[in-house]
């Protein structure tokens, strides 16, 4: 058992090179330019039932932390501007793993810089991580990345701030429980970019307020994703991407799945939604000038409310596929092309002047 705490004014460096089980690390320090590792190398710890808890307060300090074993506990808190934690838990060594570890991560400021990296590329080493990253009110101008190979991983992410950068990528095969991914992000100028990979039940519910907001999602061999977003509006547009391969849902959580939410609301957003296999689009849209492409590949379901004025429409659907739309609004402008085996149908219902309805089916 290792055991460390500090505390101070000016600026303190640890560097631990730690191997055994069942190491508790914890460490606070207090000051501006800390670090626990460096930039170049980082401190490590190799065993099971690895113990952290590190608190930083002040700005520009550092974490660089590389974990080879089961079983880790871990929380990192930061209080300040401009510091990074650089977090690596793999099995670079033959008889090392990082299978269950709990991690969680903690910050308040600007300008912060969060990486990490779980398992590696097909070794499945991160199998049932967990993981909650949370920037409290205020947490402008910070970039996370999360990596995660490993089955049934879990990342739960919740950050209140503006102009934020996500780089999310969960692969290896989600086992019978899935990937999960829970994340929430409120401020303008948000930049999403979400990739889950590998079969099974993966799942991604994202909550997203706030204007000028770029929101990627790309999930493979099957899955849901259930999306709520507002804040848009005709002057800070946002734009969302989907697409999924394999069979998969894509839900925006409101009125036409029973609920109150309003899914994707806000005025000037632009939705572009791409599915392959068999496939479901349930779609809850409300605002002046929502412009939705929806693109399915193989027999596919698209279920839509919309409400709002200026509402485009462009749907292409393969094999055999079904459309239910309801529109209450102006100036509306649907393109629907259905092909490739007979059965196709469409059910609309349109309340609104002027409408354009163009309409291709075809066998």
């Amino acid at each position: 058992m290792f055991l460390m705490s500090m505390s101070a004014m000016a600026a303190n460096k640890i560097y631990v090179t730690q191997a055994g089980a069942s190491l508790v690390f914890d460490v606070l320090q207090d000051g501006d330019g800390n670090k626990v590792g460096n930039s170049t190398t980082a401190s490590t710890a190799s065993g099971s039932a690895t113990n952290f808890n590190i608190d930083q307060v002040g700005n520009s300090n550092l974490i660089t932390f590389d974990i080879e074993g089961d079983n880790f506990t871990g929380v990192f808190s930061l209080t300040g501007n401009s510091s990074d934690i650089d977090f690596n838990c793999d099995s670079a060594g033959a008889t090392s793993g990082c299978d269950d570890i709990n991690a969680v991560i903690t910050f308040t400021g600007n300008s912060q810089n969060i990486d990490i990296d779980v398992g590696l590329a097909g070794s499945k080493s991160g199998d049932n991580a967990d993981i909650d990253i949370v920037g409290a009110s205020g947490t402008d101008s910070t970039v996370v990345a999360a990596t995660i190979d490993g089955t049934s991983a879990i990342l739960r992410l919740t950050i209140n701030g503006d102009s934020n950068n996500y780089l999310i990528n969960i692969d290896d095969n989600g086992d019978v429980a899935g990937h999960t991914l829970i994340m929430t992000q409120t401020g303008i100028t948000a930049d999403v970019d979400v990739v889950q990979s590998g079969s099974y039940d993966n799942s991604a519910t994202v909550v997203t307020t706030g204007d000028s907001q770029n929101i990627d999602i790309n999930q493979t061999a099957g899955g849901t994703i259930t999306l709520t977003t507002t804040g848009s509006t005709s002057a800070a547009v946002k734009t969302v991407n989907i697409n999924q391969t394999g069979h998969a849902v894509f839900n925006t959580d409101g009125t036409i799945l029973g609920q109150t939410s309003d899914g994707l609301n806000g005025a000037g957003g632009t939705y572009d939604i791409d599915q392959t296999g068999a496939s479901t689009i349930n779609l809850d849209t409300n605002g002046a000038s929502a412009n939705v492409s929806i693109e399915q590949t193989s027999t596919g379901t698209v279920n839509i409310d919309a409400n709002g004025t200026s509402f485009t429409a462009d749907i292409d659907q393969d094999n055999a596929s079904t459309i239910n739309l309801h529109h209450d609004g102006n100036s509306a402008d649907y393109v629907i092309l259905q092909t490739g085996g007979s059965g196709d149908h469409i059910t609309m219902t349109v309340n609104g002047a002027s409408a354009n309805v163009d309409i291709i089916q075809r066998d």
